[in-house]
């Protein structure tokens, strides 16, 4: 009896803390931010907002990849960083079934051969034709728990970024990495890399692979993660560019770029149009000499750097409209494998995420400005606008992105200094949706799912100049 009591007694000392660890997995952030070189946090906001720079993304990776239950499934470019090779195949050896696409002309390398020998199946994209420039498989996103097998209670989550899981691209060159921990978006790389491994077995079907030009525009695109609208585009089939372009248009306040190549023509001549339109335009590119690079063109209007330090500059991203802090119009961050090239539109493999949110903007900036300052970057960030109540120019004003919608838009308040509310109606009068905005977050999303299309009326407490919103579907 006293052995079964002291049972009894250890199981429940022991529950609370199951629960415990069980309740912090499930309060994971839905979005996570990673970066592996330093950030400016003098510019965090709100002032908790702080980005996680100096990170180890191949540690990172490999606890992602250890919490796995059922499936991993890995696109990566190129692959030697030992953190994530042990933990592919100690995942393996847990009865996790694994799957990995590597680039043709980086499959035969050390530690991807290492992964095959271990018993994990390996498929790399179809050699170029003679005499033709070789499409790259270029994505770097890991998909993990995101098959229809996982137990109940798996977690499926994406990792995805500018990171390739290889040593200089962890420890030198500067990279992002994403971890996104959400069911819909996972299911859509899923999707995706399927498509490249040519179906759902846990061997490639190299006759039904499909790569490149092949592929077809069949994943769903917009998501509401935690809240927060989130676009994800594959290429070539998705045509990434000209959504990556609609982002850098809505640049009304700031747009920073931090490229490895810039060569993408429309990008920089949207840059100039924005600038001349009052926006602060600032860009650091790594490869400033490839073929069409636009670098002259961008430092003929804005201030851009050629990057000249030690290691690859590996980021693709923008950063649209974070500044000024707080009360820029709607922040915009643009991230993933897509170089800003013709050729990331056209022929490569690319995964892209476009991520409507402020703190994560805010992130961005924070590395942006980290990055800008190594360069020789002198011209101080706005930290903060103050807005003079009796300026008509800046009243309380309200700005709707996308417009027209289809089936979720971002509204976002500009010169708010007091808890107030934003009310949608429809053109009679009657009200469809309330949210309460505050000066620290004076953003909204609403899901129009449940709505019918036509035109509706975002007001702002008791403003008198509403905004006319579209659902059109």
């Amino acid at each position: 009896m006293p052995r079964l009591f002291f049972s009894i007694l250890l199981l429940c000392s022991l529950l609370p803390l199951a629960v415990a660890a069980q309740t912090a997995r499930q309060t994971l952030p839905p979005i996570s931010i990673y970066f592996n070189k330093s950030v400016d946090t003098t510019l965090a906001y709100p002032p908790g907002n702080v980005a996680t720079g100096n990170a180890d993304l191949g540690a990172i990776a490999a606890q992602e990849i250890g919490k796995a239950t059922a499936s991993v499934d890995m696109a990566m470019y190129n692959l030697n960083v030992q953190s994530v090779v042990d933990a592919l195949i100690a995942a393996h050896q847990r009865g996790v079934k694994l799957r990995v696409i590597a680039h043709v002309e980086n499959s035969s390398g050390a530690a991807f051969q290492k992964l095959v020998a271990a018993g994990i199946p390996l498929l790399a994209n179809p050699p170029g034709q003679s005499g033709q420039p070789q499409p790259l498989m270029h994505n770097k996103f890991l998909a993990i728990d995101a098959r229809p097998n996982a137990p109940a209670g798996a977690h499926p989550v994406t990792l995805m970024g500018s990171w390739n899981a290889t040593f200089p691209q962890t420890y030198n060159d500067p990279n992002n990495l994403l971890v996104i921990r959400d069911s819909a978006i996972t299911a859509a790389y899923l999707m995706e890399f399927e498509e490249m491994w040519g179906g759902q077995s846990d061997t490639p079907n190299v006759a039904a692979a499909k790569f490149g030009a092949e592929k077809a525009d069949n994943t769903p695109h917009t998501f509401t993660v935690g809240g927060t609208r989130v676009d994800i585009y594959f290429s070539p089939s998705d045509q990434t560019a000209s959504h990556i372009n609609n982002a850098l248009l809505t640049g009304e306040t700031s747009i920073y770029t931090a490229n490895l190549t810039f060569t993408y023509g429309q990008f920089a001549t949207t840059l100039r149009r924005q600038h001349d339109s009052g926006a602060d335009v600032r860009c650091v590119v790594d490869n400033v000499d490839d073929q069409g690079s636009q670098f002259g063109v961008l430092g003929s209007f804005a201030e851009a750097f050629d990057w000249k330090q030690e290691g690859i500059f590996h980021h693709k991203y923008a950063v649209v409209d974070a500044i000024p802090l707080g009360v820029g119009t709607a922040p915009v961050v643009v991230t993933g494998s897509h170089n800003f090239t013709f050729s990331a539109q056209t022929r490569n493999d690319e995964n892209t995420a476009i991520i409507h949110d402020a703190a994560i903007a805010n992130q961005f900036l924070q590395e942006f400005a980290a990055r800008y300052q190594q360069v020789g970057g002198s011209t101080p960030f706005v930290k903060a606008t103050v807005v003079n109540p009796t300026s008509a120019a800046y009243s309380i004003m309200l700005r709707a992105y996308p417009n027209p919608f289809s089936s979720s838009i971002t509204l976002a308040a500009q010169g708010i200094e007091q808890e107030t509310t934003l009310t949608i109606s429809d053109p009679v009068g009657r009200t469809i949706a309330t949210f309460l905005l505050e000066p620290g977050q004076p953003l909204v999303q609403w899901n129009a799912a449940s709505v019918a299309s036509g035109s509706y009326l975002a007001r702002i407490g008791n403003s008198t100049a509403p905004t006319m919103i579209w659902l059109v579907r």
